[in-house]
């Protein structure tokens, strides 16, 4: 794949003739031709609505960009050669022409007035502001409390790192117009459904999908990646079968980011130390693009969860969430339900020492009972 080296910029230009010249080139393939055969963009599965009632702000993914690249590392080409040594050196002889747009990594920046545009379906970078819960019953709780315990949290982005990357294999058979797709994917019958129904590779009784060794995944191999369309859309076009192995640069920059989490959260005691609400603030940032399970993690996995095991008669939380010039974010190992129980346990603790009790006893007083 030839990969944009800059968090964002206009595609200029693609200059190809040097790589197509090289030994055991097949073909290189753009974002044009992708669009050209009318390979879908890719989606977000699961709908959110704002508190106003409108729906979020989903810019479209394609995948291989023809126009703006919005992070470092997304796709804006592919190099199809006998073997993998060629199509690397194949790619770096590919020519393209930026032109390097101002770019923001931060989701709080994001929403700052001025910050970069990345979108123009989502005005100032915002997806959706989504809420759920009590806010009078919580307002009502925080105006009698005896105590109050407030902390920014920060949830940190991480990536995901299994041993063993991503892989895929496609292969066309043309007598049958049938398509077959090896891939390292957690859910197979989902991936076989989105190409299909989404991304209009292929009908679905045309297509048949096969995960034989996953190899560790941890939710990062249960979306539908644009290498894995690429290369079912390639076989077709140069009539062979396609493979492709991500290394370890492609897995940090490509494989969708887990967490990223920016949090206001307060916590209303009254005079016997138990809790009578809690109020949470956050801004999740969703990074460039909307990946597949993205919009559910930081709202229904997550703000659903913030009473933990503790009696909390009243909870409110907001959840705004961003667009950054940075890889998708999405499910990791629990999605959503760590980071609301990083957050619960690290204001239970704070409260303790704040109140002069043993987090122990704080916990035990406040614990769900029958």
């Amino acid at each position: 794949f030839v990969r944009s080296p800059h968090a964002h910029a206009k595609v200029l230009g693609i200059d190809a003739s040097a790589a197509l010249s090289m030994p055991g080139v097949d073909a290189v393939l753009t974002g044009d031709q992708l669009v050209g055969d009318g390979i879908g963009n890719l989606i977000c599965g699961w709908m959110i609505h704002s508190k106003d009632g409108t729906p979020m702000k989903m810019g479209g993914w394609r995948a291989l960009e023809p126009e703006v690249v919005r992070h470092v590392g997304q796709a804006i080409a592919v190099v199809v050669a006998d073997t993998q040594a060629e199509a690397r050196d194949a790619a770096d002889a590919v020519v393209v022409d930026y032109e390097e747009l101002p770019a923001v990594v931060d989701a709080v920046a994001a929403l700052e007035p001025g910050a970069p545009q990345i979108h123009p379906e989502a005005e100032g970078n915002l997806i959706y502001d989504w809420e759920i819960g009590d806010e009078a019953a919580v307002n009502a709780a925080f105006a009698s409390a005896a105590h109050v315990t407030k902390m920014e949290i920060r949830n940190n982005r991480l990536v995901p790192n299994p041993m063993e990357p991503r892989a895929a294999l496609a292969s066309y058979n043309d007598a049958e117009e049938h398509h077959t797709l090896y891939t390292t994917s957690q859910n197979p019958h989902v991936a076989r459904l989105v190409l299909s129904a989404f991304y209009n590779v292929a009908p679905e009784h045309k297509l048949r999908v096969i995960a034989p060794d996953v190899g560790g995944g941890f939710g990062s191999k249960i979306y539908i990646y644009p290498e894995e369309m690429v290369c079912l859309w390639a076989s077709k076009r140069v009539g062979r079968p396609v493979k492709w192995v991500s290394d370890r640069t492609e897995a940090f920059l490509t494989d969708a980011h887990g967490r990223d989490h920016v949090s206001e959260a307060e916590l209303a005691l009254d005079a016997d130390n138990r809790i009578t609400g809690l109020r949470v603030k956050t801004i999740a940032n969703l990074g460039a693009y909307m990946s597949l399970f993205s919009s559910s993690v930081p709202t229904y996995l997550y703000a659903t969860l913030l009473s933990g095991q503790y009696n909390i008669p009243a909870i409110h939380a907001n959840v705004k969430t961003v667009y950054t010039n940075t890889t998708a974010v999405d499910a990791y190992r629990g999605a959503g339900r760590p980071e609301a129980t990083y957050l619960v346990e690290r204001m239970m603790e704070t409260a303790a020492r704040e109140v002069g009790l043993s987090p122990a006893d704080f916990r035990r007083k406040n614990f769900v009972r029958e």
